[in-house]
């Protein structure tokens, strides 16, 4: 979906007084055409706390068709607050429909500062503070000395990065719902790229998706299906390279990457392709949400376990592109990325797109775990064994009967324990059943789409 409101403030950055106190004025548009009731929220980022600021006024506001309104946010630091810079921003709700109607407004620094303290005429201790530190300076020589002649070599030793947060997820109800943003609609070529560390590899597993949709029949997918990494687009016949996943790849960090370059659709682990698909069909237009480590704006399709370092580009990039760049971020600015989320803010409810779409997520149930992992990137599982390219053809529709039932996930129809449903597939490779979702359709029996 577009965006449904604009925020906006003249100000991207606050100084605060020497007291820790700051006002600062926000403007929020509607975009959607048409009357709504808003709910306005503050979300701290980093280390700030909810408790420093105060929204004047009502948090629930209607807003007409391309109307305005401003909201002033007072902030307010306590003593002892570090000096430094900390952040905030502004989330903007649809009361009636919040989680598909939202804006996430820009990010504001606040700088804290403190008093400059009182000047006193100084007791000359100087001359004390001159004679300590010819001792220490003698001191410290002698233990450097001595700690360079025990110890190893200046150089050796750890590898001197920052340790990376990422997100857990825990397969029932977690994802980052990414919304339907203009910067992310595109067709044709793509590049996704992503860190994962999968606890469970049974089932539909998706770990960056836009849809899917059935009127009209369309998805793009990155996921885990059945013991398999899967990627690719469907239409209502599927075009995806798939390929078995290494059982030594379940709990251990692993880069997947896939590209589509206009006639193939492949698939990277580690750098390495192990599956390929001719393809005259890349991206398809969906209308619907994305969403990391879900079916997008749904309740299903859930991914079992870590996530770090997504990325999605609008162009074909290389295998060689990709190894070179599997252990680091983007900056932000390279030319075809469509969305960077890092994944890496480790608080808060908000996973921000560092690329100029600025196309940010909201948690819905992920969490920060407590441990780091040390590098730039998530560590790369052990390589595994080289191992030909699979190539896999396109599914054919299902079409007549045959042996060997496949049991689609159920779906809770009205209230009611939802009925077992047995699907048979064609013959031919068949992606696993789906089951149109009939919570809005109370009482109708399910129909079953297999693809």
């Amino acid at each position: 979906m577009p965006r449904s409101f604009a925020i906006t403030t003249s100000e991207p950055s606050l100084q605060l007084s020497p007291a820790g106190r700051g006002e600062l004025t926000f403007t929020v548009s509607n975009t959607l055409g048409q009357p709504v009731r808003v709910r306005t929220v503050i979300e701290p980022e980093g280390k700030a706390s909810g408790d420093w600021f105060t929204l004047v006024g009502d948090a629930e506001r209607e807003l007409a068709p391309d109307g305005t309104q401003s909201y002033a946010v007072k902030i307010s630091v306590p003593p002892g607050t570090p000096e430094g810079p900390h952040a905030f921003h502004l989330l903007v709700a649809n009361v009636a429909n919040p989680d598909e109607q939202f804006a996430i407004g820009p990010s504001v620094a606040i700088q804290v500062q403190r008093a400059a303290p009182v000047t006193r005429k100084p007791f000359p201790w100087w001359i004390v503070a001159v004679a300590a530190g010819v001792l220490l300076i003698t001191g410290g020589a002698i233990t450097v000395g001595m700690v360079l002649s025990d110890d190893e070599e200046p150089g050796q030793g750890g590898s001197g990065s920052e340790p990376t947060v990422f997100l857990t997820f825990d397969g029932q109800r977690a994802y980052v719902d990414l919304g339907e943003p203009s910067a992310l609609a595109f067709t044709g070529l793509v590049t996704m790229e992503a860190w994962i560390r999968p606890r469970s590899i049974d089932g539909l597993r998706n770990i960056l998706a836009h849809g899917y949709t059935f009127n009209p029949s369309a998805e793009l997918l990155l996921r885990i299906h059945n013991g398999q990494y899967q990627a690719g687009s469907w239409n209502g016949i599927s075009f995806v390279a798939s390929a078995p996943i290494p059982p030594e790849d379940v709990g251990r960090w692993v880069h997947l990457a896939s590209v589509y370059d206009g006639s193939t659709w492949r698939l990277y682990r580690n750098g390495q392709e192990v599956a390929s698909m001719p393809s005259t069909i890349g991206v398809v237009p969906v209308t619907a949400s994305w969403a990391i480590g879900a079916r997008g704006g749904t309740q299903e399709r859930f991914f079992h376990g870590d996530i770090a370092q997504v990325h999605l580009w609008r162009v074909a990039r290389t295998a060689a592109q990709i190894r070179e760049d599997m252990h680091r971020a983007p900056e932000g600015d390279e030319e075809g990325l469509a969305a960077s989320w890092s994944l890496s803010e480790g608080r808060g409810n908000l996973a921000r797109d560092s690329s100029r779409g600025e196309s940010h997520g909201v948690l819905r149930g992920a969490t920060w775990p407590s441990e780091a992992v040390t590098g730039t990137q998530p560590p790369v599982a052990q390589p595994p064994v080289a191992q030909p390219p699979v190539v896999v053809t396109p599914p054919v529709r299902a079409e007549p009967v045959r042996p060997g039932p496949v049991i689609a996930e159920p779906v809770r129809i009205g209230g009611r324990p939802p009925p077992r449903v047995v699907v048979t597939p064609a013959e031919g490779r068949l992606e696993a059943p789906t089951v149109r979702d009939h919570r809005r359709e109370a009482g109708t029996a399910p129909r079953v789409q297999v693809r």
